[in-house]
């Protein structure tokens, strides 16, 4: 990766490091806490109060990295889509703190698929639907890679909300991914995409330091939102729209167990498969503390990212410079 991409991402996290603590001050002040949620296992019920909505500060830096040092197309997507993402989880964030409940299901998923639709137009546009895929190789995608990729985006923003129920979980998952994205964007050539991924994984790393367990600030859907949309774009953008399941295994295996938890209870008339889901929570009602199912997940996140980024470029990228 080019020097002024680390120069760049090691003042994100220097800066990020900084300005968490003032942002945290601002959000409690404001009035931007975690609503009581008597839904979740007995371990978070201490956890009400606490600012959220810390992912503004992570997609604010990851803004002002790419609008000072870059500015070109394919990293102002991602930067984007973090935009995007982050405003309607403001909205669902602010909403909680005022009403206790935040945006209805329906509503916040025709906004995400909007969000969505509008970033697989930029796909369209940059071009990026020659995405490589595995066995075959790079293959132009089409306007089918349009529909699957505005598909992707809108499936992964969902996941990434899903998996942030225990503190760290999300952005400790979310950085493997985006660390490919970036080493792959800048073997490319394309060092606006790789200094966009690279901010952003040093923003998250900033986060972490206040959001590991017991965490001062939650990224809300502020920011689990902006993540999500983040990392797809990175993903499509550098042809690996197909690896995309295994950048963000954990997020996929969070999604699928809620949908199998629900399937399974309509079927058996009211049983459950697991404990609680997402599956984070069905491994915490077995006793399992957070730093323990942080640790677990963040190590299958970092070694399938590791095998996509091995199986992607067995399969041809990185591609050379577009």
């Amino acid at each position: 990766m080019p020097r002024v991409n680390w120069l760049a991402a090691a003042g994100t996290l220097a800066g990020g490091l900084l300005v968490y603590p003032l942002a945290i001050r601002a959000l409690g002040r404001a009035g931007v806490r975690e609503a009581e949620r008597p839904d979740l296992p007995a371990s978070h019920r201490g956890k009400a109060g606490t600012p959220t909505a810390g992912g503004v500060v992570f997609v604010a830096a990851l803004l002002a990295v790419w609008a000072i040092l870059s500015r070109d197309a394919a990293g102002g997507l991602v930067a984007g889509a973090a935009l995007l993402g982050c405003g309607v989880g403001l909205v669902d964030d602010l909403t909680k703190a005022r009403r206790g409940e935040g945006i209805r299901f329906r509503p916040k998923l025709l906004l995400l698929a909007a969000c969505a639709a509008l970033l697989s137009l930029g796909v369209m546009a940059l071009p990026a639907t020659r995405q490589t895929v595995p066995l075959l190789g790079p293959r132009d995608l089409g306007v089918f890679g349009v529909a699957l990729s505005a598909l992707a985006i809108l499936a992964t923003a969902n996941a990434v909300n899903l998996t942030d129920g225990v503190d760290g979980l999300a952005a400790g998952c979310g950085l493997p991914g985006l660390c490919v994205c970036a080493a792959l964007a800048a073997l490319e050539h394309r060092p606006g995409l790789a200094l966009s991924c690279a901010a952003l994984g040093a923003a998250l790393l900033a986060f972490l330091a206040y959001n590991r367990p017991r965490a001062r600030v939650f990224m809300g859907d502020a920011g689990s939102l902006a993540l999500g949309l983040a990392l797809a774009l990175a993903a499509i953008e550098v042809g690996a729209l197909v690896l995309l399941p295994l950048l963000g295994l954990v997020f996929l295996a969070e999604a699928g167990s809620v949908l199998v938890q629900l399937s399974y209870f309509r079927l058996t008339h009211g049983r459950r498969l697991f404990l609680a889901s997402p599956i984070h929570h069905h491994f915490e009602e077995k006793g399992m503390g957070e730093w323990s199912v942080d640790l677990r997940f963040w190590a299958v996140a970092a070694l399938a990212a590791a095998l996509a980024a091995l199986w992607a470029v067995a399969a041809g990228l990185p591609r050379g410079p577009l």
